[in-house]
C-alpha cells in the first residue's frame, strides 16, 4: 500500500513539474535568440556642422543682351583712290599701304553682349565650402566660360544658406568677386592687293594688280578686371553620406570698372601714283586717303549674365 501511494505521488509530481520544465526550455531559447541578434546601426546624419564640401560642376551661361547690331558694309576710305592700269602699262604706289597689301579697318560692333561675344555658353567651375553650422557656410568659387576665341574666368567668396531635411537641402547662396578676359564682336572692312610681274615683247616689268574687298566679323579681346557680384537659389541631394549631387541658377552681374566706351578714330594715309610710259616714269600724283576706324573701348557694361550649373559635391 506504500508502494502504491509513493507511485502515485511521483507520478503527481511529474505531471505537476514537466509543464514548467516545457515553458522554461522555449524562454531559454528566445533568450538566447536575443543575445545573438545585432540592433542595426543608426542612419548618418546627411548634413551636419563642421562639414567641408567640395563641389564639381558643369555650367551652362547666357548673356543678358542677346543680339546683334546692323553694321552698315561700306568702304571707309573716303575718297578711295583705288589702283589702276593704262593701255601702255602703269605702275602705281598710291593707295594707303600699297606698300603692305593687308588693308584693316574696324567698322562697328556687332554683337550687343560684351563677355560672351556672342549669345550664350558653356563653362564649368569647381568650389570649396566650410558649414560651421549645418545651415550656414562660408566658401570659394572659382569658374571659366568658353567665350568667344577668349577665355573669361574669375572667382568669388560665397556665402551659402541651407535648409536640410532627410537627403534634401535646398540653398541660397551669394558671392562677391572678379571676372577677367572675354570678348566683343566688330565688323572689319578688308582689302587686299596681290601683285604680279608680267612682260611683253616691247614692254617688261610693269605690275598687274588683283584688288579684293570683304567684311569680317572677328572677336575683339577685353583683357580687364571687373567686379563680380552673385546671387542664386538651388537643390542638393544625398546620394550617401558623403556624395550629393547638385543642380542651381544664379544671376551674375558685372560692374565696378572704369566705363571707356568705342570712339572713332581718323585714318589718314598719304601715297603716291606713278606712271610709266614703256617702262619710263612719266609722271606722278600725291593721293590722301581718310577713313574713320572704330577704336573698341572697355567698362562693364553689357556684361551680365545667368548661370545654370550641375554637379556632384563630397562632403568631409
Amino acid at each position: 500500500m506504500k508502494k502504491l501511494t509513493l507511485t502515485f505521488c511521483a507520478m503527481f509530481a511529474l505531471f505537476v513539474v514537466a509543464p514548467a520544465i516545457y515553458a522554461d526550455g522555449p524562454e531559454r531559447v528566445s533568450s538566447k535568440e536575443k543575445e545573438v541578434m545585432q540592433p542595426a546601426p543608426p542612419v548618418c546624419d546627411f548634413y551636419r556642422a563642421h562639414e567641408w564640401d567640395l563641389g564639381i560642376w558643369a555650367a551652362y551661361a547666357f548673356a543678358a543682351d542677346t543680339g546683334q547690331f546692323d553694321v552698315d558694309k561700306i568702304d571707309p576710305f573716303s575718297p578711295d583712290e583705288d589702283p589702276f592700269l593704262f593701255d601702255y602699262g602703269t605702275d602705281f604706289f598710291g593707295e594707303p599701304k600699297s606698300s603692305n597689301p593687308n588693308e584693316r579697318v574696324n567698322i562697328g560692333q556687332v554683337s550687343k553682349n560684351q563677355l560672351f561675344g556672342r549669345d550664350d555658353t558653356w563653362g564649368g567651375g569647381v568650389d570649396v565650402k566650410y558649414f560651421w553650422s549645418r545651415y550656414f557656410g562660408v566658401g570659394i568659387e572659382g569658374l571659366g566660360l568658353a567665350a568667344k576665341t577668349n577665355f573669361a574666368g574669375g572667382g568669388l567668396v560665397t556665402l551659402t544658406g541651407r535648409f536640410p531635411f532627410g537627403r534634401f537641402a535646398p540653398y541660397v547662396t551669394g558671392g562677391i568677386g572678379f571676372i577677367d578676359g572675354g570678348s566683343t564682336l566688330y565688323e572689319f572692312f578688308n582689302e587686299k592687293h596681290q601683285y604680279s610681274l608680267q612682260g611683253q615683247p616691247f614692254d617688261t616689268g610693269f605690275y598687274v594688280s588683283n584688288e579684293r574687298e570683304f567684311y569680317t566679323v572677328d572677336p575683339v579681346s577685353n583683357n580687364h578686371v571687373r567686379a563680380l557680384g552673385q546671387i542664386g537659389v538651388g537643390l542638393e541631394f544625398r546620394v550617401t553620406c558623403h556624395i550629393g549631387l547638385m543642380a542651381d541658377f544664379t544671376w551674375n552681374f558685372v560692374f565696378g570698372q572704369e566705363d571707356h566706351p568705342d570712339k572713332f578714330h581718323l585714318i589718314t594715309e598719304q601715297g603716291q601714283n606713278t606712271f610709266t610710259f614703256f617702262g619710263l616714269p612719266a609722271g606722278s600724283s600725291v593721293v590722301i586717303n581718310q577713313a574713320l576706324e572704330l577704336r573698341p573701348g572697355h567698362g562693364s557694361d553689357h556684361q551680365d549674365f545667368g548661370m545654370a550649373r550641375f554637379g556632384v559635391t563630397f562632403s568631409y
